[in-house]
């Protein structure tokens, strides 16, 4: 008869056990969550290595790092309800070190100081100065205050048509080169400019496109000061406007059975992460040919682990991950949710001391300003 109460006290300990893992549903979140790790791994990784993925892998690799955030928040919760289940800890370890693997270089600046000439270069989308939440009622005055503080030597603006770059010209004294977006567009269209100020000066600046069957152009402009000279790329990839436009038309077509508008949207999306990665090696071959140490600044319009920028990377410094704090995001989607998209690279022959994002309200993009060495030859 003592053998009861034993028997009864183990199936007592069984419950409880069978509690803390959950059983047979337990076992299958434990595989849920395996499978979860295993997407994220693959997703980061055919964002980087694939030029043009699916529109969906591109989307997801837009907000990876939110996706991390979500998938480690959902595994602690479950591992608190299900403690027993030793996948879930498993799991959450992983994307703790997958994420540090990914960004772990863009969490502290690495600024150095190097003997050389100083430049502070800023990147920034005005946005054709319709101004932004905070302009005070003038656009051209708040971007014209920010452009003072901030005190930039070299500009590279987005965004901006001929009459606006002639604007800031008077009211900053700066030389500009500017060139719109595309061959047949005016004066009042937007475009691209590479501007100087203080003791720098455009030796040249000139529209170039990206590749020769697409007409879409940036800026190269050459800049000196005394005998030094460093080279300036002015650019803003492809845009996804149009897709962003059409995704409302895409979804009321869903929601009555027709499919067929959000099939050509996702293609359109495959084309432009395509296209953008195409312009992405234009500019690196460019670069390649070029004696003078240079700077790409601009609009992007993609995130950081997109495979343009691991390429960019491969070859170029990323000037935020190396002098910048934080996660660096310069638009905020549905005014809450910070991406970074706006990037300054530079090549070694300019080496990184700071970078930061003054907090201005001129536009929807935050620009990005960078103090950069150029070493002595």
């Amino acid at each position: 008869m003592a053998k009861i109460p034993k028997m009864r006290g183990l199936i007592r300990r069984r419950g409880r056990r069978n509690r803390r893992d959950g059983g047979r549903l337990g076992a299958l979140i434990g595989w849920i969550a395996i499978a979860m790790v295993l997407g994220l791994a693959t997703v980061a990784l055919m964002g980087r290595l694939l030029s043009a993925p699916p529109a969906l892998i591109a989307a997801a690799v837009a907000f990876l790092p939110y996706l991390f955030i979500a998938v480690a928040v959902g595994l602690f919760v479950l591992w608190a309800l299900l403690p027993d289940r030793r996948a879930l800890p498993a799991s959450l370890c992983v994307v703790i070190l997958l994420g540090a693997a990914l960004w772990g270089p863009s969490w502290s600046a690495r600024g150095r100081a190097v003997e050389g000439v100083p430049v502070r270069v800023m990147s920034w989308n005005l946005r054709r100065l319709w101004g932004g939440p905070d302009d005070g009622g003038d656009p051209l005055k708040c971007a014209v205050d920010a452009i003072e503080q901030s005190d930039p030597d070299v500009l590279s603006l987005l965004e901006i048509s001929a009459e606006d770059v002639g604007r800031l010209e008077a009211a900053l004294g700066m030389q500009c080169a500017h060139h719109p977006y595309m061959s047949i567009s005016g004066s009042k269209h937007g475009g691209l400019a590479a501007c100087t100020r203080n003791q720098w000066h455009l030796q040249s600046g000139r529209g170039q496109r990206f590749v020769d069957t697409r007409d879409w152009y940036y800026v190269f402009a050459e800049v000196e000061r005394g005998s030094r000279v460093f080279n300036l790329l002015a650019v803003h990839l492809s845009p996804y406007e149009y897709v962003a436009k059409r995704l409302r038309t895409g979804v009321k077509g869903l929601a009555k059975g027709d499919a067929e508008p959000l099939q050509e949207l996702g293609a359109q999306g495959t084309r432009i992460v395509q296209g953008q990665s195409d312009q992405a090696a234009a500019l690196l071959s460019r670069v390649e040919r070029l004696s003078d140490p240079t700077v790409i600044a601009g609009d992007f319009n993609s995130t950081r682990d997109a495979s343009l920028h691991a390429s960019l990377r491969h070859h170029l410094t990323d000037a935020w991950e190396h002098g910048g704090q934080g996660f660096g995001g310069t638009v905020y989607l549905f005014d809450w949710l910070p991406l970074r998209i706006d990037y300054v690279y530079a090549s070694e022959e300019l080496p990184v001391v700071s970078a930061r994002l003054p907090t201005v309200g001129c536009s929807d993009h935050l620009p990005v300003v960078v103090d950069l060495v150029l070493k002595e030859p």
